[in-house]
């Protein structure tokens, strides 16, 4: 996947490009004649309509409309809600960053982090889970909408007209794909150029796409499964490194080759030299991507395209900004005569997304929201937390009509994080629900709740006469107390406050005819 520096580099330029484009965009005046311009096009107005990008996506796409008049902007409705999706990818190994990145970057989760030795485990070599704020980014298209990144976007199919031969050696210059190879199979020379535009004729994939992807993998000098030197399994080549992924007793490499030495006539298995894993890895990329309906970078990063084979497992890559980089290096390789054609960009839309574009992490704070103690004493001096485990945030407790409160002590486990919700908590008869939050330095929160049922009697707001309803005779017993003409007791007053105020006073009287007259409908 390259080298730690470059592809850290690349990590923070992303997401600098992409924050910058939204500032520069939010900066525009009225006065600016070329913005004007971009949104008085009433044509590429009512496709945005037509298409029904949200509001939210029009500026960015209105700035890249008067930069390339000729693109095409479609807009994949996902049908799927953005909360659901950020969750299911946040799941520990589906998203990864490397161990050198910002910590806030890290996810603290369980499975990804020792929260006592304050390490990071690793799911893959060097690599360890990502963060959902930075999965957040990568995730939210808006981000990427911009004149280098909204290439993860572009339609992944070959295009002859488009790509050419020329185009694809800029995306392999300086690497070891630069020039050649001889085969160890049969001992022929092979221009890497070529075999990649070879490889897109009989896969169908963008020879752009299928080469900035080797690239990514195998980095600029090469790795043992694309020099072919894997230790045991020396002259089997995996470029596009399928199935390469480790386990306990075999590294990813180790993996990728054991799938290269496999039989299937389909994809030239096995891939006993450079030609046959570059066209018979496109064949296989084209089959168990393009055709499933994840045609861009971006749908196969994050499998949220229903192309029959459900949603989230299907992913190419665990690398969280694989994408970007990839999307980079396909700008690149166009001449400005291909820019200037009518490249198609299929762009993700979620259902329920967040109105502000979700931002990069910070790279100087944590992700740390865990509580080391939480306790959760009664009068008698219990701790209802005694079992407490920092990974579950929802506990249900029954107690005692003694138990009239309980006092919560929550201790987080960085010093930097805020807790809310410690100190003394009323319980009323019935149900109770105790809500502590912790937001780490980087504003990540976790909230975790109880829900306490106090045995007893429950109380019915309002009943203030104690006959078993709400009705006018409770809102005139109200009224006379506040002008002096009876007595409540504490009891009484507690039922009489069903505006939580702390006071029975006539607004207590006038909710409660609100009520009575169907205009609420509860308290």
């Amino acid at each position: 996947m390259g080298s730690e520096k470059t592809i850290y580099r690349r990590l923070l330029a992303a997401a600098a490009a992409g924050m910058m484009l939204i500032s520069s965009i939010a900066a525009l005046k009225p006065l600016n004649a070329e913005a004007d311009s971009a949104s008085s096009d009433k044509t590429f107005e009512k496709t945005l309509k037509k298409q029904g990008f949200p509001e939210s996506y029009k500026p960015l796409l209105r700035e890249l409309h008067e930069l390339h008049p000729s693109w095409i902007f479609t807009a994949q409705k996902t049908g799927l809600d953005w909360d659901d999706v950020l969750k299911e990818e946040c799941v520990v190994g589906r998203n990864l960053v490397h161990a050198g990145a910002p910590e806030a970057w890290k996810s603290c989760e369980k499975g990804a982090y020792d929260v006592n030795t304050g390490k990071w485990f690793g799911l893959d070599g060097g690599w360890v889970a990502a963060s959902k704020k930075v999965i957040a980014y990568y995730l939210d298209p808006r981000n990427f909408i911009n004149d280098d990144y909204i290439f993860m976007f572009e339609n992944q199919s070959y295009n002859e007209s488009i790509h050419t031969i020329d185009g694809v050696r800029q995306i392999l210059d300086g690497t070891f794909m630069s020039g050649g190879f001889v085969s160890p199979l049969n001992g022929g020379y092979y221009d890497y150029a070529q075999t990649f535009m070879d490889a897109a004729a009989q896969s169908g994939v963008s020879p752009y796409h299928l080469a900035s992807r080797c690239r990514n993998e195998q980095g600029v000098n090469g790795a043992p499964q694309s020099l072919g030197t894997v230790k045991g399994y020396e002259n089997y080549f995996n470029f596009f490194d399928i199935q390469a992924y480790a386990t306990a007793s075999m590294t990813a490499a180790e993996m990728g080759c054991r799938f290269a030495m496999t039989e299937n006539a389909a994809y030239m298995l096995p891939w006993t030299d450079q030609y046959r894993s570059i066209i018979g890895g496109s064949i296989y990329l084209g089959n168990g991507y393009i055709t499933k309906g994840q045609d861009t970078l971006y749908l196969q990063k994050f499998d949220v395209a229903d192309g029959g084979n459900g949603y989230y497992f299907h992913q190419y890559m665990t690398c969280v900004f694989g994408q970007a980089n990839e999307a980079l290096e396909m700008k690149n390789a166009y001449s400005e005569s291909t820019l200037a054609s009518a490249l198609e960009f299929k762009i993700p839309v979620y259902e329920n997304m967040p109105e502000k574009i979700s931002p990069a992490p910070p790279e100087s704070e944590d992700n740390n929201n865990l509580l080391k103690r939480f306790d959760a004493i009664t009068p008698t001096g219990e701790d209802l937390l005694a079992a407490f485990d920092k990974y579950t945030k929802s506990y249900k407790f029954e107690v005692g009509e003694n138990v009239s409160y309980i006092d919560i002590n929550a201790v987080p486990y960085s010093s930097d994080a805020r807790v809310s919700g410690n100190g003394r908590i009323e319980l009323n008869v019935g149900k109770n629900t105790v809500k502590v939050a912790v937001t780490s330095s980087s504003g990540d929160k976790r909230t975790y709740k109880l829900t306490i049922t106090r045995a007893g009697e429950q109380i019915l707001m309002g009943d203030t006469d104690g006959n078993g309803s709400v009705d006018i005779k409770d809102a005139l017993t109200i009224m006379n107390y506040t002008a002096g003409k009876a007595k409540l007791t504490a009891d009484q007053k507690k039922r009489a406050d069903v505006d939580g105020s702390g006071k029975t006073d006539v607004r207590d009287a006038l909710t409660i005819m609100q009520f009575i007259s169907g205009k609420i409908n509860g308290f």
